[in-house]
């Protein structure tokens, strides 16, 4: 019985040992609860550089003067070939107010403008430069120039400026049918 008691003595004191290690151990490795993270700020995306798209409107005076046009036009539309030296193709744009607004035109400011397109302007009367047109500022430092083929339709030249260029499309716009159809693209150079 004496070696009972010495044992139970002896078990009692190495659990009591055993407890005091496991509580030494938990303490070591426990770590208090870790905060959440802070959200990640959004990724900076970037864009590659590019201008800001123009907003701004064409004033008459910057786009008023003589412009050497060229026209692309698509197979198909494109009128017959003529005899002798190439016509010139111009635009004279003027900061004139018009007296009549364009048809079709939205309400605002229309200016006198005068065309030279061989095929599809008018032919200039003695003196003059080119068939008589109307052309329009538009949102995005862009203009319209728009002339008369005849009581069918009118032709658009829908076009950027920019540093003393201009670029765009060439429309058709049917007055039978409210129709329109593009038959090309031009590009101009301001005449010094």
């Amino acid at each position: 019985m004496s070696w009972l008691k010495a044992e139970s003595r002896r078990l009692k004191t190495r659990s009591a040992f055993s407890l005091q290690l496991l509580a030494l151990l938990v303490a070591a490795c426990s770590h208090p609860a870790p905060e959440a993270p802070a959200p990640a700020p959004p990724p900076v995306v970037m864009e590659p550089a590019s201008p800001p798209p123009a907003t701004g409107m064409v004033t008459p005076s910057a786009a008023a003067g003589t412009w050497r046009l060229r026209t692309v036009i698509e197979s198909g539309n494109t009128p017959p070939p003529s005899t002798g030296r190439a016509p010139t193709s111009q635009i004279v744009l003027t900061a004139q107010a018009a007296t009549t607004a364009a048809m079709g035109a939205p309400a605002g400011a229309h200016f006198n403008a005068r065309v030279a397109m061989p095929g599809y302007s008018a032919r200039a009367p003695r003196g003059q430069t080119g068939q008589a047109a109307t052309w329009w500022p538009i949102p995005g430092d862009s203009v319209v120039v728009q002339f008369s083929r005849g009581s069918r339709g009118e032709m658009q030249l829908r076009g950027r400026l920019q540093a003393g260029a201009m670029q765009g499309e060439i429309w058709y716009l049917s007055l039978e049918s409210g129709s329109q159809l593009q038959l090309g693209t031009f590009s101009a150079n301001k005449q010094r």
